[in-house]
């Protein structure tokens, strides 16, 4: 009996354990990378709309990618299809690639769609700014995935015009794919004219 009870309460320790340890999560939330981002000089704060819009964003990103038609040579994975080259999103914005209009409209930039598919459409009232980062080697370290983000930054939106001026901070959402080996950050600033000086 005397040892029945020294097992079980062994046993018991260890579950204990385990729960303790499963609430530490192996992957960095989309405040710590919104902090981090903010030590680098990119002043965003974290925002649940936004991370819904990374979350759908990521979503037509994929069913892209894994679309009947994306063979061959060009074809478009998770590592080459945002950047400044990317084959979905590069530093110009938006390619001309099937499918990305359910792109633009995830990220609210497709100017014949819905209210929604279009929040984010207008250049002198919005800027988006969009990466899509490997994070395999970074998932418990927020500093590191967020300078992967700086580095992989690109602008979906037009230019906006020299007698405008983003707003300060921004509103950044994440979201990861099921693997977590990558991330796709979503950034929005709210475009306003300069002040005169």
């Amino acid at each position: 009996m005397k040892m029945a009870k020294k097992f079980l309460a062994v046993a018991l320790a260890g579950v204990l354990a385990l729960s303790v340890l499963t609430g530490c999560g192996a992957s960095v939330k989309s405040k710590d990378v919104a902090d981090a981002l903010t030590k680098m000089d990119i002043k965003v704060e974290q925002d649940k709309g936004v991370d819904a819009t990374a979350k759908k964003t990521l979503d037509a990103i994929e069913t892209l990618i894994n679309s009947e038609t994306n063979t061959g040579a060009g074809k478009i994975t998770l590592g080459n299809a945002v950047g400044d080259e990317g084959k979905i999103i590069d530093d110009t914005g938006f390619k001309t690639v099937a499918g990305v209009d359910n792109v633009k409209k995830a990220l609210g930039m497709y100017a014949a769609g819905s209210d929604a598919e279009k929040a984010n459409a207008d250049k002198d009232k919005k800027q988006v700014r969009v990466a899509l980062v490997k994070t395999e080697d970074a998932t418990k370290d927020a500093s590191l995935q967020a300078a992967f983000v700086k580095d992989g930054l690109v602008t979906a939106s037009e230019s906006m015009s020299a007698d405008k001026t983003m707003v300060e901070p921004g509103k950044l959402g994440t979201a990861k794919t099921s693997d977590g080996k990558y991330m796709l950050v979503v950034i929005v600033n709210d475009v306003v004219a300069k002040a005169n000086t």
